[in-house]
């Protein structure tokens, strides 16, 4: 049974992230279990990404299975809570669970990407000097792109076409901001996540200061 119900989750996340929406609306319920598998999966689909881009070292890839997820779920968790502050002060059209319904869904599709480049991060982070840190750090950036896109897609679609709703929009920005801004330094606290040194190693300091 249990089985059967992991399935049908990841079967509903897969809809969601590619059309958007599902046949059917969800009960509050089903709308929270499907929020919780969606941060749990996101979670292991980023720690197939960490092991790909540790895979120079064992040590390091082995590390990377819980950091990288770590980093994410902090991220997520220090941006939430000014998410829904925002949300109370633009007066948007939107409940609390629902903006973070689809700011876990479209986390999953995020990580969705990070596992289904880790296969080349790996690949080139073995056979190619010049092309494995800039493709592992460009699989990142059209991850964080993709859920952004998501993130805006699903609030869209949940306050439809009620008066008020570009306010729904202020949330998602600041959610996304933020999230930007924690991601960053955590991943700077968890550093070595690749085995070279970057600008983006250092955080905030590293890629803005002089």
């Amino acid at each position: 049974m249990e089985t059967t119900s992991t399935s049908s989750q990841l079967s509903q996340l897969m809809t969601l992230t590619c059309r958007g929406e599902l046949a059917q609306p969800m009960t509050r319920a089903n709308e929270t279990a499907l929020t919780i598998a969606a941060l749990v999966a996101g979670l292991f689909l980023s720690s197939l990404w960490g092991i790909a881009a540790g895979s120079s070292s064992a040590a390091m890839a082995l590390a990377n299975a819980y950091k990288v997820p770590m980093v994410i779920l902090l991220s997520a968790l220090a941006a939430l809570p000014a998410g829904l502050v925002a949300l109370r002060f633009a007066n948007a059209r939107l409940a609390a669970r629902e903006l973070i319904s689809a700011f876990m869904t479209s986390l999953f599709g995020g990580t969705l990407v990070l596992a289904t480049l880790a296969p080349l991060v790996a690949v080139y982070y073995h056979t190619s000097s010049k092309a494995g840190v800039p493709l592992a750090l460009g699989s990142v950036f059209v991850s964080l792109a993709t859920a952004t896109l998501l993130f805006g897609r699903a609030v869209k679609r949940k306050v439809g076409s009620a008066p008020g709703r570009s306010s729904s929009l202020v949330p998602v920005v600041i959610l996304v901001a933020l999230f930007s801004a924690a991601l960053m330094q955590f991943v700077a606290l968890a550093a070595p996540i690749i085995g070279t040194v970057t600008q983006w190693s250092g955080g905030f300091d590293s890629v803005f200061g002089r």
